[in-house]
């Protein structure tokens, strides 16, 4: 990896501090990167305890994301019903803001877990389903109908051809879904928690600490570094029979 981006943020970190400092910028405005660094250690058992919880919300929504991409996928791309009836109202859904829809969620499925991976689920799986659906459809129609003649059945075509073609469309959009679980997670959070990043935040908010606020903020982008990176290793073993460039230009 190259080291310019860890320069940039390194001098995007000096500039922040010094802007701070020189402008005496009030603590509950802006803190500085140094008073952020601080709160990350004298506040890190609070932080840390509450990091698992997130992380969950996150990977339980994103795996459930998944299933239901999937599952959606496949109808979309290989039946005509699916394309011209149920993907209208997947997009439709899409237009419904799903902050709106957390408290209802909350409602229907409590305080807990569930109502957390639901939101994350809710805002991941959109881009499985377009994606994946393209990729089922990105097969050559020849070729399956050269194997059609040479005696392969549907699920022949379907595991054999148009699944591993589709393969580097699906991992694309894990790499977005990820992202989008995490959203969710900590919007779900923001609705109704007793643990979790999402909750620190809000308490920071209602307590003028922006330092643990920050300090929380950094510790959910790192999550997101981290579980995309996830998904990156795991794309690089399920696809090391494709030549790199052809995965990149995907």
């Amino acid at each position: 990896m190259s080291a310019r981006p860890w320069l940039l943020a390194a001098g995007l970190i000096v500039v922040w501090e010094a802007l701070v400092q020189l402008l005496d910028v009030p603590l509950y405005l802006i803190p500085a990167p140094s008073a952020i660094a601080g709160s990350l250690w004298s506040d890190r058992a609070y932080l840390l305890a509450n990091t698992p919880t997130t992380l969950f919300e996150t990977w339980a929504g994103f795996l459930l994301a998944l299933a239901i991409g999937i599952g959606l996928a496949i109808p979309v791309a290989l039946t005509r019903f699916g394309e011209e009836a149920v993907m209208p109202i997947i997009v439709a859904t899409q237009s419904v803001p799903k902050t709106a829809l957390a408290p209802v969620f909350v409602v229907w499925f409590g305080f807990g877990f569930a109502p957390k991976i639901v939101m994350a689920a809710a805002l991941a799986f959109f881009p499985i389903v377009v994606n994946l659906a393209r990729g089922l459809r990105a097969v050559e129609p020849e070729i399956v109908q050269y194997m059609t003649t040479l005696g392969a059945t549907r699920r022949d075509v379907f595991l054999r051809l148009r699944l591993p073609a589709a393969l580097p469309y699906l991992f694309s959009a894990m790499k977005v879904a990820i992202s989008l679980s995490t959203v969710g997670a900590i919007v779900g959070e923001f609705i109704g928690a007793s643990s979790g990043l999402g909750y620190v935040i809000l308490r920071a908010i209602n307590n003028y600490d922006t330092a643990v606020m920050f300090a929380a903020l950094l510790l959910v982008s790192l999550l997101g570094v981290l579980s995309y990176g996830v998904i990156t290793q795991l794309e690089k073993r399920a696809l090391s029979w494709q030549p790199e460039s052809a995965a990149a230009s995907v």
